[in-house]
C-alpha cells in the first residue's frame, strides 16, 4: 500500500500565502543544511554539535510554528493563518532569541564554531516550523473530514 500524501492531494485546501511560506521555510532550512554540511566537511563543526543544533531547532521551531493561528475560512473552503496574541508573544520571544543568539551560543562553544552551530539550530527552527504547520493542517483537515 502506498504512502499517502495527504498535503499534495489536499493542497488546493490550504490558502496560498501559506503555502508559499511553508516553501520558503524549507527552502531556508535545506540552505543552512547545506551550509552546516560545508561547516562540517571543513571541519570547522564537528557533527555532534551540528546535530544538536538541529534538535534544538526543531524544538524551537515547532514551538514557533504557533505563532500563526490555523483556522477554516468557511467561504474559501482553506486552511488561513493569522497572528493572534499567542503568537504575538511567540514572536516576541523568539525575536528575543535571535537577538541574544550568538552570545547564547558562544556560552557552549568556540568563537570560530558559533556560526556554524548558528545555521544548524537556524535549519532545525525553520524544519520545525514546516513540520509543526504540516501537522496542525493535516489536523484541520481530519477535523473537516477531508482526509
Amino acid at each position: 500500500m502506498p504512502k499517502r500524501k495527504p498535503l499534495r492531494k489536499h493542497g488546493h485546501h490550504v490558502d496560498k500565502k501559506l503555502k508559499f511560506r511553508l516553501r520558503l521555510y524549507a527552502l531556508i532550512s535545506f540552505v543552512m543544511l547545506g551550509i552546516a554540511l560545508y561547516e562540517i566537511f571543513i571541519n570547522i563543526l564537528p557533527l555532534i554539535f551540528a546535530i544538536l543544533g538541529i534538535f534544538v531547532g526543531l524544538f524551537i521551531g515547532i514551538i514557533t510554528a504557533r505563532m500563526r493561528h490555523l483556522s477554516w475560512d468557511h467561504d474559501a473552503k482553506q486552511i488561513v493563518s493569522r497572528l493572534d496574541v499567542v503568537g504575538v508573544i511567540i514572536l516576541v520571544f523568539y525575536m528575543g532569541f535571535v537577538i541574544i543568539r550568538s552570545r547564547l551560543i558562544g556560552i557552549f562553544v568556540a568563537a570560530p564554531m558559533v556560526g556554524a552551530v548558528g545555521f544548524s539550530i537556524t535549519a532545525g527552527v525553520m524544519l520545525g516550523r514546516v513540520l509543526g504547520t504540516r501537522n496542525a493542517i493535516i489536523e484541520i483537515l481530519k477535523q473537516r473530514e477531508i482526509i
